[in-house]
């Protein structure tokens, strides 16, 4: 159930080979971080399905044995790669495992962590004015792969707690 004064951001990306996929969510409109104006991030899910809309099947991988695997973030800055967890703009990363064995086994893991489903009592400060999401692929799959990403998200005029709590954030490894 969203909370009183949030709303929700979406987007969708579709894998490419193994080529590193990324686009910004404009949250431009939102915020004036000069006038300590943000946006905060509450909670945020990834899904993950076929780019024909459906669920990931044992086709979308392969027709021999193989594995697939996808790995997911979303910042508060632009990256050009996946990024570890000492980068201080991270603030949601998943992945999933897929596999198909010679005996035609079907298998996938959604690593669920910390990090996704991503939720906190007072949020992720986006000083920026977007929200950067990515996706990488370790290898292609046979069909592409959808990861869709949600937000709850509410604006925030900071205050000097919240500005001092940003700046041991941002700094802090």
């Amino acid at each position: 159930m969203a909370r009183k004064d949030t709303f929700f951001l979406r987007t969708n990306l579709t894998t490419s080979g193994t080529n590193y996929v990324s686009d910004n969510i404009d949250i431009s409109a939102y915020t004036d971080p000069a006038r300590g104006r943000v946006l905060v991030v509450d909670r945020a899910w990834v899904s993950f399905g076929t780019d024909g809309g459906g669920p990931i099947a044992p086709a979308d991988l392969g027709s021999s044995a193989i594995s697939r695997s996808v790995g997911v973030q979303a910042c508060s800055e632009k990256q050009t790669a996946l990024v570890d967890l000492d980068n201080n703009s991270l603030f949601l990363e998943t992945s999933l495992y897929a596999s198909l064995a010679a005996a035609n086994i079907f298998s996938m893991v959604n690593e669920v962590s910390a990090m996704n489903p991503y939720d906190t009592e007072s949020g992720f400060i986006i000083p920026t004015d977007a929200i950067h999401c990515a996706i990488d692929c370790g290898s292609a799959f046979a069909a592409e792969i959808d990861v869709g990403f949600c937000f709850e998200v509410h604006t925030e005029k900071l205050s000097l707690q919240r500005i001092q709590e940003l700046l041991v954030s941002l700094t802090a490894n």
